[in-house]
């Protein structure tokens, strides 16, 4: 299983870059995990659209779905030209109503993910469980070929989550608030040592920081996730590609 990162960035992107977005290939497929604002374009440098088994979104914040109707009008050309054969199938929770309805499209099916659902794709199995974000959000753990990929999704530290990443090989968490930058007081988020202490409890293989602030003090993250974690530790940003 490989992890290519597609975006990182919090809230909105930077110059050339992307939100939340995370490609996972195996053997059998692709999946696309999370789709936010500029990961469309960074998508095509790994993958067709028709080349997908399917799409999760974490949430329904435009950081995590933004380019969601850009995919989708990329799946109306691959099914008018025969590439695709069918809509492709977008699993994400139902609420806010308001934002689930805008990602309804005849090129999608889309299909409601809740605490405890389990799901299989391109031979991966996908467990959710959710967290406390700001509306409803789910992390999402992929199993595949004894190897476990853990996603922690939008959340403030809760201990839970440190059970559902028990000894995953490779964990991606979100470390959105870092003192003095404009994501300080974001609400439903934490830090790098949050994460950090999710991870050393969990016992993961290695740790990447992800959803940053894009004036955060990246040294200073890093450094004290590292102290805290005492394993390999990433921030986003130093890593396009991941295996499993």
């Amino acid at each position: 299983m490989i992890v290519d990162i597609l975006g990182f960035w919090g809230g909105y992107p930077t110059r050339g870059g992307a939100t939340s977005g995370y490609l996972i290939t195996t053997d059998e497929g692709k999946i696309l995990l999370d789709c936010g604002s500029g990961v469309m374009s960074r998508l095509s440098l790994c993958a067709k659209v028709e080349e997908l088994s399917g799409v999760i979104l974490s949430h329904l914040h435009y950081d995590h779905m933004g380019d969601v109707g850009v995919l989708q009008y990329a799946m109306n050309g691959a099914l008018r030209t025969g590439r695709a054969k069918k809509p492709i199938d977008i699993y994400s929770p139902v609420e806010p109503k308001m934002m689930w309805e805008q990602v309804q499209s005849a090129e999608s099916t889309n299909i409601p993910i809740d605490q405890g659902k389990t799901v299989e794709m391109a031979g991966v199995k996908i467990a959710f469980h959710e967290v406390e974000h700001t509306i409803p959000c789910y992390a999402v753990k992929m199993t595949y070929k004894n190897k476990t990929f853990v996603y922690s999704g939008d959340t403030v530290y809760i201990d839970s989550l440190v059970d559902f990443a028990k000894d995953a090989d490779l964990f991606f968490c979100e470390a959105t608030i870092c003192e003095g930058s404009t994501h300080t007081v974001g609400a439903g988020h934490m830090d790098a040592k949050e994460a950090a202490i999710i991870a050393k409890n969990a016992n993961v293989g290695k740790l990447v920081l992800t959803h940053l602030p894009s004036d955060g003090d990246f040294d200073f993250m890093k450094r004290e996730a590292t102290e805290i974690f005492g394993n390999e530790v990433y921030l986003a940003m130093e890593v396009e590609r991941l295996k499993v």
